[in-house]
């Protein structure tokens, strides 16, 4: 396992090497809550920020990282100014036409037993960060995006 612990970087990021793993991204999630917690972060602000990075890691390793079995993320984060940060690479698979999903709303009815299985996660990134960016270079997938506690204020 390549995994390392939290690196800092010369720029005030933390820097953490996770495999492309349900059990790594379980680790780096709870040593990203410890560097945000570190740096003084409210802490509704540190579960919304993990709700998000969560989601965000997990659809790396089951799309983008997707039949690799050396696939490497990165993510560098820092709580700054009241926000935390997150920079989220990976050597994967690129997002379809190299542009972030839509994340439209589901559609939910009155059966409880036939909601859909997926279609929240990009809504729900969307909805909860704020300048949200993609971008593919020399083979690496590089999303960055910001969380701010209750965005909507």
């Amino acid at each position: 396992m390549s995994h390392e612990g939290p690196v800092p970087q010369s720029d005030g990021l933390t820097r953490l090497s996770i495999d492309a793993t349900s059990d790594a991204v379980r680790t780096a999630l709870a040593e990203a809550c410890g560097i945000w917690a570190s740096q003084a972060a409210d802490p509704d602000l540190c579960a919304a920020a993990e709700q998000v990075l969560a989601e965000v890691l997990n659809n790396v390793v089951e799309h983008a990282q997707a039949g690799k079995s050396d696939g490497t993320v990165l993510l560098d984060t820092a709580v700054r100014g009241g926000k935390v940060h997150c920079a989220v690479l990976d050597d994967g698979v690129e997002l379809p036409d190299l542009q972030l999903p839509p994340g439209h709303r589901a559609v939910i009815g009155d059966d409880l037993h036939s909601l859909p299985e997926g279609g929240f996660g990009w809504f729900m990134i969307r909805a909860m960060t704020h300048s949200l960016s993609y971008d593919r270079a020399n083979g690496w997938n590089h999303l960055e995006f910001s969380i701010i506690h209750n965005k909507s204020a």
